[in-house]
């Protein structure tokens, strides 16, 4: 049997962060990716619960136990210290509970699993990257950032391309420590608790890794890989022995594929397809359930739909099911709920009674849709339709395992896509798919992407570099660590980086896909939106960069996992850039630790009354662009309604706002 673990929870602490970086907290995810290390006896929160009563349903679905922090006085977060004797209690009443999980980034916490290790016990951190200190890194066993339990791999922040600079090296050191030792070669699993002893935040999967096998498959410049005894054993890679079997490729084809450059460069392209799959998959809750659940779902609202056309809205809707599963002691995630019947909504499979539509619309099964099996197929074709609006190439036996568990199912691929092609959602143009209009050549024909266009056709790419989307990923890399010490640097890193990756799409190059592109230009706006604003002061023109970034990055887009750690700074900034224009002095908003919310507030009720006039400006104008984010940023204002009247107010605007766009 496994380890049991305990959890301990600074709700306050992740959950503010949470609400500031992706603005809400998807408890479930956490707690789901803790069960695969073992039976989770017990789970605690600690907060003062009528701050955060809005999240107290879903914790108590996933059976955590809230324990009420009282605020006594302000200033004065009291979880650590009740957290601490709650802990010790439990490793001296409860020796079979090995495993300690602390999740937060507050260093006062470091003390605590320091003594808990004195004890015996196996002590694993989970906190935010950006907030977490590192005395409390250095404190556990093993540290987890919490982004990576919900699913948000680092692939577009600042921070990205060094820590797997810093991986590699940790990779290098361990190796050479085990030489030293005489211990090559070494057992993967012996390895990584090498890594872990050294740098306790080592963890493949903030990579995008499940499994260290395939990280370290994708570092053989430093690793040489061996199978011996059906266990992989890892050396440097000038190490030589002829008693292992050399791996060097995943795949299990390798042996017809060969050793060609050709064929390597085929796996790991087709490789990352796979990983792309499995973040857009994740990204609309996918992943967290199962395809009997899923489809059980879908069963239910069509029923319930074609029994009671026009009886429901979609919120109404999701109530009564969730409703009815509670009831029936069914652990169904209300979100995942909502995302079946946002594809439902998307793809045509439900219509609003009436237009222009809203949230309080009533909804109906569309004309055509006349049983379970074609419902099912027309939301089911929803993971498509975003896998090939995201630029990417079609695998369908890859597809058919990530929606269906089974590879050999690849001709239900091939029906979602003809359902797709039959309503005109997608074209085929030879081997590739696209959608109407937005193939690779005129994709960039959006108005809000004119200004990006006009600066990449004036690049001049230099003679010394390979034009290639190989080239290109390497300076969008080189850019990333710019970012953070040098806009002008990065700006101009970015923009190369788009010329020679819209040549090679342009050209059809292998390899060369469009959400890279797409990727490469959301990366470029919000540098050169970085440089106007916070090196050259010009506000005004740094406007059009923001929207164009908003324009790409989309909740309903896999740019939005993509570029997720840079959605709320852009939205602050955005926002903050409405003061700094007017040269009113709004230092105290400081965009780096107030809310995009909290901002909105502030410029919505400044004294000023040209600084409310050009707030209310280019808030329509993001409203026009991305609606999605300006909801979310309204259901937030909302949900502080009752402590800040403001908020109220402003959530109030904004949604009138989104209504007069809608109508227009």
């Amino acid at each position: 049997m496994s380890d049991q673990l305990a959890v301990f929870i600074d709700f306050e602490n992740v959950a503010l962060w949470a609400e500031r970086e992706f603005f809400d907290f998807e408890i479930t995810k956490l707690i789901e990716s803790l069960h695969s290390r073992g039976p989770v006896v017990v789970k605690r929160a600690f907060a003062d619960w009528t701050r955060f009563s809005r999240y107290r349903e879903e914790l108590m679905n996933n059976s955590i136990d809230l324990i009420q922090i009282y605020s006594v006085r302000s200033g004065k977060n009291r979880a650590d210290i009740r957290m601490a004797i709650d802990a010790f209690e439990i490793a001296l009443t409860r020796p079979q509970i090995q495993t300690f999980v602390i999740v937060s980034g507050d260093s006062d916490f470091s003390s605590l699993a320091a003594k808990l290790r004195e004890y015996g016990r196996y002590i694993i951190g989970i906190g935010p990257r950006s907030i977490t200190h590192d005395l409390l890194v250095k404190s556990c066993d093993e540290f987890i950032y919490l982004e990576t339990t919900l699913g948000e791999v680092s692939t577009g922040d600042d921070q990205s391309c060094m820590e797997i600079e810093k991986a590699r090296s940790l990779l290098t050191k361990a190796l050479n420590a085990h030489g030293q030792r005489g211990d090559l070669p070494i057992l993967a699993t012996e390895l990584k608790q090498t890594m872990l002893l050294m740098d306790p935040s080592f963890n493949e999967a903030n990579f995008g890794y499940g499994q260290l096998k395939l990280w370290l498959e994708e570092n053989q410049d430093i690793a040489k890989l061996y199978l011996k005894d059906l266990q992989l054993y890892v050396t440097p890679v000038d190490y030589i022995t002829n008693e292992f079997q050399e791996i060097s490729l995943r795949a299990s084809s390798e042996s017809e594929i060969g050793q060609s450059k050709k064929g390597k460069q085929q796996i790991i392209s087709r490789l990352g397809l796979s990983d792309r799959y499995k973040q857009i998959f994740s990204r609309m809750r996918m992943s967290v359930i199962d395809l009997k659940d899923r489809r059980d779902i879908l069963r239910d609202i069509y029923q319930e739909l074609s029994d009671n056309p026009e009886k429901y809205n979609s919120e109404s809707l999701l109530e009564q099911l969730y409703e009815r599963y509670q009831a029936q002691n069914l652990k169904r995630n209300k979100a995942i709920l909502g995302e079946l019947i946002q594809s439902a909504l998307r793809q045509g499979a439900i219509e609003f009674s009436e237009h222009p539509s809203n949230v309080t619309t009533l909804i109906r099964l569309s004309p055509g849709i006349e049983s379970e099996a074609i419902f099912i197929v027309r939301v089911e074709s929803d993971f498509i339709y975003s896998v090939i609006s995201s630029g990417l190439d079609i695998d369908q036996r890859e597809l058919a395992y990530i929606l269906l568990n089974d590879p050999d199912q690849a001709d239900y691929i091939q029906n979602l896509l003809d359902d797709l092609k039959k309503r005109g959602m997608i074209l085929q143009k030879a081997k590739r798919y696209c959608l109407p209009g937005r193939n690779d050549r005129d994709y960039l024909g959006d108005p809000l992407l004119q200004v990006l266009v006009q600066d990449i056709q004036q690049v001049q790419i230099p003679t010394d570099l390979t034009p290639s989307s190989e080239t290109a990923q390497v300076l969008a890399k080189k850019a990333m660590i710019q970012r953070s010490q040098d806009f002008l640097a990065s700006t101009n890193t970015f923009l190369l980086a788009c010329r020679l990756q819209w040549d090679s799409v342009e050209r059809g190059e292998v390899g060369a896909t469009l959400e890279d592109l797409r990727w490469l230009l959301a990366s470029y706006a919000s540098s050169a939106a970085g440089k106007l604003s916070q090196v050259d002061r010009d506000y005004a023109s740094a406007r059009s960069y923001y929207l164009a970034f908003f324009s790409l990055v989309r909740e309903d887009d896999p740019l939005w996992s993509r570029m997720r750690g840079l959605i709320n700074p852009m939205l602050s900034y955005y926002w903050s850039n409405t003061g700094r224009e007017l040269d009113i002095n709004v230092s105290s908003w400081n965009p780096n630790m107030s809310s995009p919310a909290q901002i909105a507030v502030n410029a919505a009720t400044h004294p000023n009354l040209e600084l409310r006039q050009l707030w209310l400006k280019s808030t329509v104008e993001l409203a026009k662009v991305n609606p999605g984010i300006l909801q979310r940023i309204a259901n937030q204002l909302a949900i502080n309604r009752a402590e800040n009247p403001e908020s109220g107010r402003v959530a109030d605007q904004i949604e009138e706002i989104l209504s007069q766009i809608n109508k227009a």
